[in-house]
């Protein structure tokens, strides 16, 4: 059993899925003889002694050391290569922990064994793995199980792990692109924010092709929880109308909330929510309400940009309020609007 070999053209044009999941034996209930190795199995175990029929049936390390193979290295990631393998000796550990093959695992399976942050996954597994094999762990779990439940594993980088899935050349000329039409329309003061936006949605869709994004697949996008919970669930109407203007999905219909104004985009969800909470409860006049809601809205995805750890009025400090002025001083017309 072989994986596909991953295309290495820059087009995403040339980007084939790198693993065909028919090709191996993927009965969820493992063998007497198959628990009797895996329950006995440590994550030091196989750290020590590599990963061998000795250690760990073939037929479970087989593909997990194809997914492994077929990740995209950035020159100079040697010790990175090291936790990949740490990270499959984790999946088969658990494994051996939950008396069935990660064939057999659920969405919730996955996630308990990737953890709610990197600060959780470092207690549950100490020494030198650390959080440091987390990240491959979801790229096993996405190759492998087709995990795409994100809003179950809190923060992560989505381009890491969308370069290291679909290739750094197609991933960044997918990003260049929608950025290109963003930019065009005044969105160039939050571009780390929007290539994580970008990658997040080409994650969900399992390709790097924008042609790929066509309405469909973006409204099944739209309807995820991963995106409905994200930090970029604002940004994905501006997403859909560069790939519309791309020409590969028709233009989205006008975000509404009701019959209220056009929603909020840019900001981080809890931001909009809270204008939005304060302009229908606001005693002030219509037009004053208007007014200040737009300004609040500027402030959103000015924060966005530069203190995207601010989400909530109450997070304001004196420093933001001074960076805050500081930033209208020097603000021209049409920056940070919608």
């Amino acid at each position: 059993m072989t994986a596909t070999t991953p295309a290495t053209s820059a087009d995403a044009a040339d980007w084939i899925w790198p693993l065909d999941p028919a090709r191996y034996d993927r009965r969820a209930l493992l063998t007497h003889a198959e628990s009797k190795v895996l329950g006995a199995l440590g994550i030091e175990q196989v750290r020590r002694r590599g990963l061998t029929p000795a250690t760990a049936p073939k037929r479970l390390v087989e593909p997990l050391a194809h997914a492994r193979d077929c990740l995209r290295w950035a020159p100079g990631t040697g010790h990175q290569r090291r936790f990949a393998r740490d990270a499959v000796g984790l999946v088969l550990v658990r494994c051996g922990e939950l008396g069935r093959s990660y064939w057999g695992w659920s969405d919730q399976d996955w996630a308990d064994l990737i953890d709610r942050s990197g600060a959780d996954f470092r207690r549950r597994w100490g020494g030198q793995i650390g959080p440091n094999a987390r990240p491959f762990v979801i790229a096993y779990a996405y190759l492998l199980g087709g995990f795409t439940a994100f809003e179950q594993v809190g923060r992560f980088q989505r381009r890491t792990l969308a370069r290291r899935v679909f290739g750094e050349s197609a991933v960044d000329a997918a990003v260049g692109k929608v950025l290109a039409v963003l930019g065009d329309w005044g969105y160039q003061h939050r571009p780390s924010r929007l290539t994580s936006a970008v990658c997040q949605i080409l994650l969900l869709n399992r390709s790097p092709r924008l042609e790929e994004l066509s309405t469909p697949a973006l409204d099944a996008v739209r309807a995820s929880a991963a995106m409905q919970e994200s930090e970029w669930a604002s940004d994905l109407h501006g997403i859909h109308r560069a790939v519309a203007a791309l020409g590969h999905a028709d233009p989205p219909p006008r975000p509404r909330h009701g019959p209220g104004p056009t929603a909020i985009e840019g900001t981080a969800g809890s931001w909009a929510h809270w204008v939005e909470r304060w302009h229908a409860t606001s005693t002030l006049t219509p037009g004053v309400r208007s007014s200040y809601r737009s300004v609040l809205a500027k402030i959103g995805r000015w924060l966005a940009a530069e203190y995207p750890e601010v989400t909530g009025p109450e997070l304001w400090t004196r420093q933001t309020c001074a960076s805050w002025v500081a930033a209208v001083d020097r603000m021209t017309v049409g920056e940070y609007s919608q």
